[in-house]
């Protein structure tokens, strides 16, 4: 059967439970989702809703803590059928989430009213030049990955597969592609996405140059529903991938996370490298650097040996040279679209090298089972301008992601005590950015932290293109009235 027989055959049941089942609105109020069921098309939309053979399958989201149960979830395969449900919703004043991939540190694409889900819209399709490919709202990087590698070419976004492509582009995109050829959402060339009216529009250098310039770096769910991205496509045949592991102390890991803060964002643009960090046994630190390059071998070890390879000779060493979809599959290992656990992200950016104190106090009340992530800039990602994208963060030499996870309900609570204690002992020597793709509800003034000089123009261009704040979340672009 067809896909869209598929979705018919399930519209026939869903409209059978649809006509006894109820929504309640942002007021209190009951609205049938026969009203919803009337007005989509079954061959574009199948709704979802609790106690549905598939709901518990589409519900999965990376993050458990943050995961909300939807009143009805509608999977839809049409940028109709997401104007049919923002019709639906804003008549009947039904909250609302938009879910691509699902890997929302805070939860922002869950919603207990409607979740308007593209994963359905997912065509990937390249240009014969294979300069240009098109992807579908939905699709997830692993997809966009295993469908471009084929020849051998890529976008440069992140490395984890089932994270969606329009969350993680439209908020900046880094990838151990950032530095030869930047950002994700600096390979993009066009959107198209629902707007807030239900039309759907263009996004490019000629039309709505506003919206695509927030489109850039401004973060998911603020300005409409994204059911296609236009990318730049790079033409790239082999890599190389490396790691090198430490076990050190306290004053060699010192030295070794500020020689690769030197090194590492001046390194040749063909080289991206990150360095995790984490507490080890016996008063030890365990350091991870990883990365790949596009450039020779022989250039890579050299720096290397030149850098943070002076410091100490690796426990651990491996580096080969690889085909563009193994250096993917590298990377993404074994994690799944099904991976779930419960987790805390936080991030920051720095924008010189942390000083000696920065470090010791740093070293000094690192949390056991907390992993920092420093990852480069420079390269690509400074060529640009902060204010030529909304992406504010160019100038910085690296930024840091506090990660930690757990995996019963009840440790939730003392684990967030203890990455937040972590956190503001740092306060003094960070910037006070933060990664919108690491977003974070503890944050006091996030628009700042997100989006810093570009604020007052992102938070203007929400307010020409989507006047009633119908696409909004705990952390969505401020309406000017709200800066204030």
């Amino acid at each position: 059967m067809s896909a869209a027989g598929v979705l018919a055959a399930r519209g026939i049941l869903t409209s059978i439970l649809a006509e006894t089942l109820f929504v309640q609105s942002a007021f209190g109020q009951s609205i049938s989702l026969e009203s919803l069921r009337r007005i989509l098309n079954p061959e574009e939309a199948q709704i979802l809703v609790p106690g549905d053979q598939k709901f518990a399958a589409a519900q999965a989201s990376f993050n458990k803590r943050t995961l909300l149960i939807p009143q009805v979830r509608v999977l839809c395969a049409s940028p109709r059928a997401v104007s049919d449900c923002l019709s639906w919703a804003r008549e009947n004043r039904v909250p609302l989430a938009l879910r691509c991939g699902g890997h929302s540190y805070e939860g922002f694409s869950q919603s207990t009213g409607l979740v308007i889900d593209t994963r359905l819209m997912k065509d990937i399709l390249t240009s014969e030049s294979g300069d240009r490919v098109s992807v579908g709202g939905g699709a997830l990087l692993g997809e966009i990955y295993s469908s471009l590698s084929r020849r051998n070419l890529v976008i440069p976004a992140g490395s984890c597969p089932s994270v969606g492509v329009t969350g993680h582009a439209t908020g900046g995109g880094y990838g151990l592609f950032a530095r030869p050829l930047g950002l994700a959402c600096d390979s993009l060339i066009g959107v198209e996405m629902v707007n807030a009216q239900g039309n759907l529009i263009a996004a490019n250098d000629s039309e709505n140059r506003d919206l695509f310039w927030a489109c850039r770096g401004g973060g998911g769910g603020s300005f409409g529903v994204v059911t296609k991205l236009y990318f730049q496509a790079h033409r790239i045949f082999q890599t190389t991938v490396f790691g090198a592991s430490w076990s050190l102390s306290h004053a060699k890991a010192k030295e070794m996370l500020q020689v690769w803060q030197q090194w590492a964002p001046k390194a040749p643009n063909e080289i991206t490298t990150l360095m995790k960090v984490s507490r080890g046994q016996n008063g030890l630190f365990n350091l991870r650097c990883a990365g790949q390059s596009i450039g020779s071998e022989d250039e890579l070890k050299q720096e290397l040996t030149n850098s943070i390879f002076k410091v100490q000779s690796a426990s651990r060493t491996n580096m080969k040279n690889v085909s563009l979809s193994e250096a993917v599959q590298h990377f993404s290992g074994t994690e799944t679209a099904k991976s779930s656990v419960f987790m805390k992200g936080k991030s920051d950016y720095l924008d010189q090298v942390m000083s000696p104190e920065a470090m010791d106090v740093f070293l000094q009340n690192l949390p056991q089972n907390l992993a920092v992530i420093f990852d480069s800039y420079g390269g690509k990602v400074q060529e640009i301008q902060e204010n030529q994208t909304a992406f504010a963060h160019r100038n910085k030499i690296c930024s840091l992601q506090y990660y930690m996870e757990w995996s019963r309900p009840e440790q939730t609570a003392i684990k967030l005590k203890t990455l937040q204690n972590f956190y503001q002992l740092l306060r003094p020597y960070m910037t006070g950015s933060a990664y919108v793709n690491y977003c974070d509800l503890d944050l006091k003034n996030w628009p700042q932290a997100y989006w810093g000089n570009n604020l007052k123009e992102l938070s203007e261009i929400k307010a020409r293109h989507d006047v009633e704040n119908l696409f909004r979340h705990a952390q969505s672009i401020p309406v000017p009235s709200r800066l204030s």
